[in-house]
């Protein structure tokens, strides 16, 4: 029994993740073989429900192709009397007495910047702040890196802890999620700490949720926390690099669930936004700029309010280090690799013009609501370059090309995605189209 489970296992390892594999069925064994039933040992109960309900015909299939025969399965959780590790062991989320809440303080309101960049994703989260569990549940920020989609979360949970000090409050990453999870199943000792300390709270808020996609496992167990949550009316917040709909591995289930709240995205600021955030970073840091420093900077840094900080601070360390130096100077030097970028940034309106030119269509016809063949698929061409080119939100392409909804932007850039893989007079129209840009 025990050659052939071995067998069994390295065939089931090929069919499955490794992290799936590793999780649930590395440690199991076939205890009992009689005429037509294989009774499989598990170490605890959540694995065994979860294999009973995922590979049940995948481990039949495979002990047939073994032996000749057909069986059935039945599970049975033998309690191993493995050595339990430490307390230290199991990490600081695990330790007794620890009240964490993983918010980081310097992150409020106050110092949130707002424009017509971030606006609605600024009025749902205060709305949330205000009242949890309500409206705007979940809510779901997307945002490219380094736009404020973090810092406006722990706003929220810090006026919360502020108005509350009561109020259970947990923060973490969808990476931080999916590692407690594999510590919990894989140690009968914080399986029930896991669901307490997830399930249990007032405000949960998991930031970069597109970890989730492709991991079976974390999804079923995201899948239930969430719905336990929203049952009980407590508040959910996620952020994500991108909308719902556009994670391909994400379970549908869980993208119904996302987008049942409310969906918000926060685009890159625009250069009134951009200066008033340098003149506010400029204040913290004790640095004084004259405005057509500030502006220049502005102009030129066209990214992430994170490449402002940080050519920011790379400005305060060169004032420092070459005094002797001109602030101007100064100030072409640390723009002087991004500038490059934010020069050559795209603009929608030439994205759509390149397109009508590329296909002899007119800017009237490719926007308007009429689906003939001729304009189908220079607008769909259009939907993937705004996206993929001008990083633009699903939302905002469909108000350029005639105020089509989001759902009709992805079937667009999908259909493109496809095609392109093998149609190779579709590849040259698009690198032609990219290379004019």
């Amino acid at each position: 029994m025990k050659e052939l489970w071995k067998n069994a296992l390295s065939t089931i390892e090929v069919e499955i993740s490794k992290a799936s594999f590793a999780t649930f069925l590395s440690k199991t064994e076939l205890t009992s073989l009689n005429q037509d039933t294989a009774v499989i040992s598990c170490p605890n109960g959540l694995i065994a429900e979860r294999i009973k309900k995922k590979y049940t015909e995948l481990i039949k299939m495979v002990l047939r192709d073994l032996t000749g025969r057909e069986y059935g399965l039945s599970f049975k959780v033998e309690r191993r009397r493995l050595p339990l590790p430490e307390e230290s062991d199991l990490g600081p989320l695990f330790t007794q007495g620890n009240k964490s809440d993983g918010l980081f303080p310097a992150y409020t309101f106050e110092n949130f910047l707002v424009g017509p960049s971030n606006r609605l994703a600024h009025a749902a989260a205060c709305s949330v702040a205000e009242e949890l569990g309500t409206i705007h549940n979940p809510l779901f920020l997307y945002a490219g890196v380094g736009l404020g989609k973090t810092h406006l979360i722990h706003a929220i949970g810090n006026a919360i802890k502020r108005k509350d000090s009561k109020s259970k409050i947990y923060y973490c990453s969808a990476e931080h999620f999916t590692n407690e999870l594999i510590t919990a199943i894989q140690n009968r000792r914080t399986a029930s700490q896991f669901k307490q300390k997830f399930r249990s709270v007032d405000l949960l808020m998991i930031d970069d949720v597109q970890f989730l996609a492709g991991r079976e496992a974390t999804q079923e167990e995201f899948f239930n926390t969430f719905n336990e949550l929203y049952l009980a009316k407590k508040q959910i917040i996620l952020t994500s690099d991108r909308h719902p709909r556009e994670m391909k591995e994400l379970e549908t289930r869980l993208v119904s669930r996302f987008t049942g709240g409310t969906v918000a995205d926060i685009q890159s600021p625009d250069i009134e936004l951009r200066i008033a955030i340098l003149k506010q970073k400029a204040k913290e840091r004790g640095m004084t700029l004259n405005e057509e420093v500030i502006f220049t900077l502005a102009e030129r840094l066209a990214g992430s309010i994170r490449q402002l900080e940080g050519t920011l601070n790379q400005l305060l360390l060169l004032t420092q280090t070459h005094q002797e130096s001109s602030l101007t100077d100064l100030v072409n030097l640390v723009t002087l690799n991004t500038s490059s970028l934010s020069h050559h940034q795209v603009s929608p309106e030439t994205i759509i013009q390149k397109v009508c030119r590329e296909f002899d269509v007119t800017r009237e016809g490719l926007i308007s609501p009429r689906r003939t063949k001729e304009l189908v698929l220079p607008r769909q061409i259009t939907m993937y370059l705004l996206r993929e080119t001008a990083q633009l939100p699903l939302e905002k392409i469909g108000q350029l090309l005639g105020n089509r909804d989001h759902t009709t932007v992805l079937y667009g850039m999908e259909v493109i995605e496809k095609r392109l893989q093998n149609d190779l007079l579709l590849q040259n129209k698009v690198t032609s189209i990219k290379s004019s840009l």
